[in-house]
């Protein structure tokens, strides 16, 4: 970046994101920026979706934004920028639980390293998802297995024991999969089957739980990477499905893994869906599409 002197940044801080031991640094990050010759108006949200408002109340009178919180706290961010019709420059220091997106991004969870970053770093477009056309993510929208424990797992559990508890809050729901059969619509093809688990993700890591392989995944080609898990009926299907999953290994036949920059989901009921962690109310059609290069990220 050039010409810092004068240059204001919004920042925005989740004082209740990730585990505890990482509140102290938050607070020193306005002091970095300052040293380093920016005006800094900073805030902290007080609810969820305060963010949002945020963005909306004060963007306009900044040149630069950056958030700290996790993967939730980005998300009303960014959809607050979308929502104002902004696209400044966006820097995130990632302090969350999972911090799934930062992960992709090869983001420091270090907020001295983040900042210096932002300061240091280049714009990189980064595409986002469309859902509904009324709400944006910025890495996954999910349904099935574990994505309720996403949004379900208390905050305080979040905080004290981080990402283990969502892995125990995940494992209460496995007496309680069930799988629904949906119809996908992606690149003039057609996938139905009775699933346990869909995502559709523009990140190389799925809750913390699945991992794609960073080659197969580019975060400013305009497509995502949709991934359909089928039920598994017997003992060896879901002993193949786990060897996939563990491998990053997507070519089993009980794993349907497609690129595309939409697809429209058929479902014969209504389940709830997860957008970057946060619960979505799902519904019987839902579309879901690309929005390339809305994002000018500092990284």
């Amino acid at each position: 970046m050039t010409q810092t002197v004068g240059k204001r940044i919004l920042l925005i801080i989740n004082p209740i994101a990730g585990k505890l031991r990482t509140k102290r640094p938050l607070f020193s990050a306005a002091d970095i920026f300052t040293r380093n010759g920016y005006q800094v108006d900073q805030y902290m949200t007080e609810y969820r979706g305060h963010a949002i408002q945020l963005v909306k109340e004060h963007a306009r009178d900044h040149d630069i934004i950056v958030c700290s919180g996790g993967d939730g706290t980005l998300n009303e961010v960014v959809t607050g920028m979308q929502e104002s019709g902004l696209q400044l420059p966006l820097g995130y220091i990632p302090s969350g639980t999972t911090n799934d997106y930062a992960t992709s991004l090869r983001l420091s969870y270090r907020v001295e390293t983040a900042v210096n970053t932002i300061i240091k770093g280049r714009l990189r477009k980064l595409d986002i998802g469309i859902f509904e056309d009324k709400r944006y993510f910025n890495y996954i929208a999910s349904f099935g297995a574990f994505t309720e424990s996403s949004y379900s797992t208390p905050q305080t559990s979040k905080n004290s024991i981080g990402h283990l508890a969502y892995l125990l809050e995940g494992m209460k729901d496995i007496p309680n999969i069930r799988p629904c059969h949906v119809r996908v619509e992606a690149n003039g093809n057609i996938y139905e089957d009775d699933y346990i688990f869909g995502a559709v993700s523009n990140s190389t890591s799925i809750g913390g739980m699945i991992k794609l392989d960073a080659k197969t995944v580019n975060l400013n080609d305009g497509l995502f990477e949709i991934m359909l898990i089928k039920n598994p009926k017997t003992p060896l299907e879901l002993s193949r499905i786990l060897r996939a999953v563990t491998k990053r290994d997507y070519s089993d036949k009980m794993i349907e893994f497609i690129k595309a920059s939409e697809a429209v989901f058929i479902m014969d009921k209504v389940i709830p869906w997860t957008l970057d962690g946060e619960y979505e109310e799902g519904g019987n059609c839902i579309h879901i599409r690309n929005k390339k290069d809305a994002i000018l990220l500092l990284a």
